[in-house]
Parts: C-alpha cells; structure tokens; sequence
C-alpha cells in the first residue's frame, strides 16, 4: 500500500528519483569536460542530438565551435540558456517514460541529463580558474537546485506520516547542500566586488535555512548597490537597495550612504531652472517726520466716558 502511495505521490507532483540521481547517474557515463573542452558551443537541441533508427546507437555530439580562450558574459548566458533547454528536455523525456503512450526509453532522458551535467562541469571548471562570470552561473544553476528541492520539501513536509516526514527531511537536507555549494561558488567573485554574483549572495543568504550566516546579507546587497551605482546601472541599484532595506535597520550606515547616492542626486534635465537668488532691493532712508505740535494726542475715555489724566 505505502508502495502504490509514492508512486501516485511521485506522479502528482512531478517529483521522480531520476532527477535526483540524473547528475550522479551521467557522471558515471561521462567524465566531466575540461575548460578548454567547454569552448566548444556544449549542446544543441534535441533534434539535432537524437539518434536517428537505431535506439541503441550514441548519442550525436554538436560539431564545436571556435570561441575565444577565455569565454565572455554573453557566451557563459548562452551556455546557461543551453542548460535549461537540456534540463526541459530531460523532464519531458522522463513524462514520456511514464506514459504508456509515448513510445521511448531512458536514452530520451539521459541523453539531455548528460548534455546538461556536462555544461554544468564546464561552467564551474571556468570558475574554478577564477572566472567571475562563470562563478555567477555556477552558483545560479546550484542556487535554482536548491530552490526546486525546497519547493519539493514543501510539499512532503506538510504530512503527518512519518515516511513523507522522512523524504521531506532528505529533501531539505539536499537543498541546504545545494545552498552552501551556490555560496561556495559565489563567494570569490563576491568578494572581488562583482555586482551579480554580489546580488546573487545576498540572496542565497536570504534564502538559507539551516544555521545561521556567516557574512549578513546586508553586506552583500551593498556591494551590489554600490558597484551597480558606480557602474550607472539604477535600476539595478535601487533593486539591491530595496535589499538593504530588507535586511538591516534603516539607520544603518551602509544604508544611510546609499540612500543619500541614490536620492540626492540631481536629475539632468529639470522640468524647472533654477536660477540664482536676486539681492533684496535697497531701500532709500527717509528723514523722520514729527508730528505737529498743532495736532494733539486724543485723550483716552474710560467707561463711564470721562476722560483719563
């Protein structure tokens, strides 16, 4: 009975031990690509990847492409695109395996699990050599991973049975080591004032769980508020801010001098000139005048109307 409850439970919430195990399971097909492997162009679509007739044959690498030797922001966002694509195909593969309709076999899934373990290797590969733009991806893809297994322990943890219980404890487990992996990945770059993987910091220690943090995430969100402010990015600016405010006292003095570089700034086209304030106008003396000595002073009357001495 508690056997038949997982599998409708696994089925409800599109939760499988394939995507938990899909990393470990390609890693075990393939050894992780090297950085220089990664400047080819990492994965292509499905189309393009899926063998054609035969269900046993390989799978069908993309032809690399020339880059550069060290890759820029632009290419490691396009190879982040190219990892979710794969982590999408993965999990329409694995729908396609349950279903008794669709006609596959495990190739559908691993086949894209591997595409994107391998992406995923060559990114922190770059990092590793101290690539901050990598660093940012390495810690957003480890980030986004913890988020899913949280989102997943939500759902567990909310039973009374104590096997949810227990699956809701794992889950909880997985997404705390995600977390602590993003920080660990992040943290070079953070500390070389790089506003992304500074933002990103300040929210992964906004989003950690267990223990408390090392660093506040104050502190972070100010080096992101600052770098995006020097760099004329505002918007982006203001967004770190509000980060600030959520995480520290409005008197604090990070907060304090971000408020006055992003409020007291003037703005370059004024809806009204300011001109300069004129001088009050000088005023003649006039000689004294004296009251005549025809002219007398009315006495003052009393109540009754009797005149005062």
């Amino acid at each position: 009975m508690m056997r038949s409850v997982h599998s409708y439970l696994f089925l409800a919430v599109g939760f499988s031990p394939l995507l938990l195990m899909g990393p470990v399971l390609a890693s075990t097909q393939a050894p992780a690509p090297t950085a220089a492997a990664l400047a080819s162009t990492p994965a292509k679509s499905a189309a393009s990847a899926r063998p054609s007739g035969n269900r046993n044959a390989k799978s069908q690498q993309p032809a690399p492409a020339q880059v550069s030797a060290t890759p820029t922001a632009a290419q490691f966002a396009e190879w982040y695109r190219q990892f979710v694509e794969q982590k999408g195909l993965a999990a329409k593969g694995e729908l396609c395996i349950r279903s008794r309709t669709c006609i596959s076999d495990e190739s559908d899934y691993f086949r894209h699990i591997e595409a994107a373990f391998n992406i995923q290797k060559g990114i922190e590969a770059y990092a590793a050599q101290g690539n901050h733009d990598a660093s940012y991806y390495a810690g957003l893809i480890a980030f986004e991973e913890a988020k899913r297994f949280e989102r997943h322990f939500q759902i567990y943890g909310n039973f009374k049975d104590d096997e949810y219980r227990r699956v809701g404890a794992q889950l909880l487990e997985l997404s705390d080591r995600e977390t602590r992996r993003a920080k660990s990945l992040l943290y070079p770059a953070a500390y070389a004032s790089h506003p992304e993987s500074c933002m990103l910091m300040g929210e992964v220690i906004e989003f950690e769980r267990l223990g408390p943090p090392d660093v506040p995430a104050l502190v972070f969100f100010y080096c992101a508020a600052r770098e995006y402010y020097i760099r004329g990015n505002r918007n982006e600016a203001f967004r770190a801010y509000a980060g600030m405010l959520r995480n520290g006292h409005p008197q604090d003095p990070m907060i304090v001098e971000m408020h006055m570089r992003l409020y007291n700034k003037q703005p370059p086209n004024l809806w009204r000139p300011i001109t300069k304030p004129q001088p009050p106008a000088q005023v003649s003396e006039s000689p004294v005048t004296r009251p005549s000595a025809s002219v007398r002073p009315t006495a003052a009357v009393t109540a009754d109307g009797r005149a005062r001495p």
